[in-house]
C-alpha cells in the first residue's frame, strides 16, 4: 500500500500489476486449479477466484461487484476473469447494477460450477 501512486511511468505500473496478478497466476495452472467459496465474495474475493478452472460454492455464498459504486474499475483482473466465465454481458450486468448474486444465481449464469451439499 505504500506504493500506492507512487509510480512515475503508469504504464509501467499497469504491466507490472499485470503480470503479477494472482488472477493470472491461479488462471495458469489450469485444470489444477480449484477454489472453494463461502460467504461474501466481493470485489477481487471474486475476481481472483474466478480465474480457476473449477469454482465450487457453498449455498451461503454471495457474488458482487460494487466496484463501480464507488468510483472504482475492478482492479484484481475482473474484467477478465469473471468475464471468461460468464460471458462479457453478464459481466456488465453485475459491475453496472453493483447487485447481489446468489450460489444458485451464480450456478445459473456460470460464476460456479456447484454447489456444496454443506
Amino acid at each position: 500500500l505504500p506504493e500506492f501512486g507512487s509510480a512515475h511511468d503508469l504504464a509501467m505500473a499497469h504491466v507490472v500489476r499485470t503480470l503479477h496478478s494472482c488472477a493470472r497466476a491461479l488462471h495458469s495452472l489450469g485444470e489444477r486449479a480449484s477454489v472453494l467459496l463461502h460467504g461474501a465474495c466481493i470485489g477481487s474475493g471474486l475476481e481472483v477466484p474466478a480465474a480457476a478452472h473449477y469454482r465450487v460454492a457453498s449455498r451461503d455464498a454471495w457474488f458482487q461487484l460494487p466496484e463501480l459504486q464507488m468510483g472504482l474499475i475492478p482492479g484484481a483482473g475482473g474484467t477478465v476473469s469473471v468475464s471468461r466465465a460468464i460471458g462479457r454481458h453478464r459481466t456488465a450486468w453485475m459491475l453496472l447494477s453493483g447487485k447481489r448474486v446468489t450460489a444458485p444465481q451464480a450456478l445459473s449464469m456460470g460464476l460456479i460450477h456447484t454447489i456444496t451439499r454443506q
